[in-house]
């Protein structure tokens, strides 16, 4: 199986990363403590994840863990293996590679710390020690100072509590840190990813590396990265414009103002640059900048999971409130249109809310007050059977209602989301969720995450703010704008 996953992308060098066929982890310990007992973290991850491959322990003590014999070095190890994941001090970690070339593996990833990023003369001299014995030998080295690969189709990962299900989404992070909560705050949104790397301070396979791999991924429609600096800036304009023509890149680069750039420099010793100069690289190459991880969250559910709207005509459904007039503007300063419905589709809504509602209204935005429990997906349809309509967002509030009105309103609010649900598998024009939680009390957590999970499981994207949506909702469309000028930037 593991053959046939290398020979997707024709035997690229950078496939020993994501698909080994065999893992050695050194410093694992049975009495774990320090960096022995992050090696031990990795080694369980592999096991618990079902790496598909053979994995080897290696301790100098030798014994057994987790059911496995542990090798006293790389050398001792008696079949070929691919790859290693290096938990142990930054001064015994360059001695370890060369054992590694002369074992024949084909990459290192380097989780210890203690190099470049330092700022000191000997970090900086073990680490270009590093960069010189994978130029000399062939071998490819990830990091040093990271977390490394999250591959779920091969089992590969640095956490056992990461989804195991495949995704069309990358991401390629000099943070660590960044992945840990990304992955499992993307799978909460029902984002799925096909290869994550964290590859710290980049000593060897870089950002361009990278970026030009999962430009001919085909199991990756849509790339994230964050990044600090770049090693090659020549390079990287190349290759991100080429990458960018391929496929969707989002990019949040830090380290912009003097505070940042020194948090940089002490992070992974990069460069951070110019914050104009970046933004102007990123623009001419086709890239999406964003500013926050929020940011970049919201851009990948929209680029992974928003049916391409026809244009730009947005409908607003509410459920009570003001926020109908809130989210006009949030709309219209995004760079959406909210017009105003004719009186034939008016006439069909009020017919559906014969009722009445207090605070009720019926032009777009749309306010169902108190009526829209059981005809939700009704007045869905009546909005989305308007040809002058070509997106349909859902605000669901959790927590706006007084207490003990909210208690009582909770199961209506879960009807409302089946109903949403309903109304999203029977149309084919783009329809997306904002469940926002104003209080966040245990109850209206519980239930705001009810919501969320039954609308990703259905495919819908899901949001935490009506103009972050917006804004998301909007960049997405330019982005295609774009594409279907050919590349071209607008006047």
């Amino acid at each position: 199986m593991i053959e046939q996953q290398c020979s997707n992308m024709s035997g690229h060098e950078l496939d020993c990363i994501f698909n080994p066929e065999s893992v050695a982890v050194v410093g694992v310990s049975t009495r774990p403590q320090g960096l022995q007992g992050t090696g031990t973290i990795f080694l369980e991850s592999l096991v618990r994840g079902n790496f598909k491959g053979k994995i080897y322990p290696i301790n100098p003590k030798g014994g057994r863990i987790l059911g496995l014999k542990v090798y006293p070095s790389i050398i001792d190890v008696p079949e070929p293996v691919d790859y290693a994941i290096c938990c142990i001090s930054s001064l015994r970690v360059v001695p370890f590679v060369q054992d590694c070339a002369l074992k024949g593996l084909k990459a290192v990833h380097i989780f210890s710390s203690g190099f470049s990023e330092t700022g000191s003369e000997e970090g900086k001299r073990l680490e270009e020690e590093l960069s010189s014995l994978a130029r000399r030998s062939g071998i490819r080295i990830i990091g040093p100072n990271c977390l490394g690969p999250y591959h779920p189709k091969s089992g590969l990962s640095f956490s056992s509590s990461f989804p195991s299900e495949s995704g069309p989404v990358a991401f390629v992070s000099q943070s660590g840190a960044f992945c840990n909560y990304l992955v499992p705050a993307m799978a909460q949104r029902g984002v799925r990813f096909s290869k994550v790397l964290s590859y710290g301070n980049a000593c060897d396979v870089n950002e361009c590396d990278l970026l030009e791999y999962l430009a001919a991924d085909e199991n990756t429609r849509v790339i994230a990265a964050y990044i600090e600096g770049v090693k090659d800036g020549e390079r990287f304009k190349r290759v991100l414009r080429k990458t960018a023509e391929a496929k969707p890149v989002i990019v949040l680069k830090v380290g912009v103002a003097e505070s940042g750039a020194r948090a940089v420099a002490s992070h992974t010793g990069a460069l951070a640059g110019l914050d104009e100069a970046w933004d102007a690289l990123l623009r001419q190459a086709g890239a999406i900048r964003v500013h926050s991880l929020e940011e970049l969250i919201d851009m990948v559910v929209t680029f992974s999971r928003l049916r391409l709207p026809s244009g730009r005509r947005t409908s607003v459904l509410g459920i009570g409130g003001a926020g109908a007039v809130v989210a006009a503007d949030d709309c219209t300063n995004a760079g959406l249109i909210v017009p105003g419905f004719p009186s034939e589709v008016q006439n069909k809504l009020r017919q559906l809310t014969a009722s009445g509602g207090i605070g009720m209204g019926l032009s777009n935005p749309v306010d169902l007050s108190d009526q829209g429990w059981d005809i939700l997906r009704d007045c869905v349809k009546a909005i989305l059977d308007y040809d002058g309509i070509d997106l349909l967002i859902l605000q669901l509030p959790i927590g706006a209602f007084p207490s003990p009105y909210q208690d009582m309103m909770f199961p209506h609010i879960k009807r409302l989301a089946y109903a949403f649900v309903q109304a999203y598998n029977e149309s084919n024009k783009s329809m997306s969720a904002v469940i926002t939680n104003f209080l966040s009390s245990a109850k209206d957590s519980e239930v705001a995450l009810e919501c969320e999970q039954v609308c990703c499981e259905a495919g819908l994207p899901v949001y935490h703010s009506l103009s972050n949506a917006a804004r998301a909702i909007a960049r997405f469309l330019d982005y295609h704008d774009y594409k279907a000028r050919g590349g071209k930037q607008s006047d």
